[in-house]
């Protein structure tokens, strides 16, 4: 088990490295680091989330915990889709309305992130 935990943890703080630097990358205009970052980070993101479904399985969190706790990052999951086609908008067509777009996207898929990981974290606290 602590092994699992161990894993989760690192994949969890890798994906947070990673979504900072894709916000830090698109700010900058450095858009092929950008680019690399957001493929890096979604695929870390699936990572965490198969380590977490894992954890979850090998842990006892309480129900209602864990269904609060869902809500939030399921709709965080689901506000990655507009971040990723507004991204693809704006990388293909420009302008100040994708970019507006965009970065309205990736304000709300941030917030939610946060929301989620409040959560997670304390719902990990409760039976640690």
């Amino acid at each position: 088990m602590p092994l699992m935990v161990g894993w989760f943890w690192g994949s969890f703080v890798l994906t947070v490295v990673l979504l900072l630097a894709t916000v830090w990358m698109g700010l900058r205009g450095a858009r092929r680091a950008h680019f690399v970052c957001v493929a890096l980070f979604v695929a870390m993101l699936y990572v965490t989330v198969r380590l977490t479904r894992g954890l979850v399985e090998s842990l006892d969190f309480p129900d209602d915990e864990l269904a609060f706790h869902l809500r939030f990052a399921i709709t965080a999951s689901a506000l990655l889709v507009p971040v990723l086609l507004t991204g693809l908008g704006y990388a293909r067509w420009g302008g100040r309305k994708w970019r507006l777009w965009h970065r309205t996207a990736v304000i709300v898929f941030v917030v939610s992130v946060l929301a989620a990981t409040a959560t997670g974290v304390r719902m990990f606290l409760l039976v640690a």
